[in-house]
């Protein structure tokens, strides 16, 4: 043919030389990862094969849910779930997934309802015992809480009547706190949430 309409293509050998130099289209991916990054044309001189993290054949068209990756010279199409919210099953914690792959066992897409769920090996359901355990916990915390501010009132009211100088108010708030202390202490915080927690003793104009 007298006229070159298009640029001349290589030819390569078996072990990937160019045989004759020309114009080829390139397939680069990540050298670390494998992941495919683009294509770009180049020009491949005579004896010279696609350098570094380069190769001649072109990887498969694929769904927006797969990747393209590079693997023992050819290439793979994992599931590609990066950026998607996952949630441990063991613990319901949320995370952001970060991996090429299926998403693991120990993981679901499913989000739960509430900080109470747990997971029966197909969906999020609610665990009536965690949550009997979470309003247990903030009962006993509470229930310290207000035994520690009776221990200070008793004990203040006590050095008060121990040096003779308490007022009738005093005595009698004295009594109130200590009543108070005792009913607390009765408080059974396994009934959490539905305590009615005892109304303290008032302090005011004493």
């Amino acid at each position: 043919m007298k006229h070159q309409l298009q640029p001349q293509s290589p030819l390569f050998d078996k072990r990937g030389f160019a045989t004759r130099a020309g114009w080829a289209v390139i397939y680069n991916y990540d050298p670390d990862t494998g992941e495919y990054i683009n294509a770009t044309y180049e020009f491949i001189p005579e004896g010279v094969r696609p350098q570094g993290s380069a190769c001649l054949d072109a990887p498969a068209p694929v769904d927006e849910n797969c990747a393209i990756v590079r693997a023992k010279n050819s290439w793979t199409y994992p599931t590609d779930n990066r950026g998607q919210i996952v949630y441990i099953i063991a613990t319901g914690e949320k995370h952001i997934f970060n991996k090429l792959g299926d998403i693991p066992p120990d993981y679901t897409l499913l989000s739960p309802t509430s900080q109470f769920d747990s997971w029966d090996g197909e969906k999020w359901v609610l665990d009536n015992e965690k949550q009997h355990r979470y309003h247990v916990n903030l009962a006993t915390k509470q229930k310290k809480l207000l035994l520690s501010e009776a221990n200070e009132q008793i004990e203040y009211l006590t050095d008060a009547i121990n040096a003779n100088i308490a007022t009738d108010a005093e005595k009698n708030l004295l009594a109130e706190w200590k009543k108070y202390r005792v009913l607390l202490n009765r408080v059974d915080v396994n009934l959490a949430p539905n305590i009615e927690w005892i109304k303290k003793p008032q302090i005011d104009n004493v």
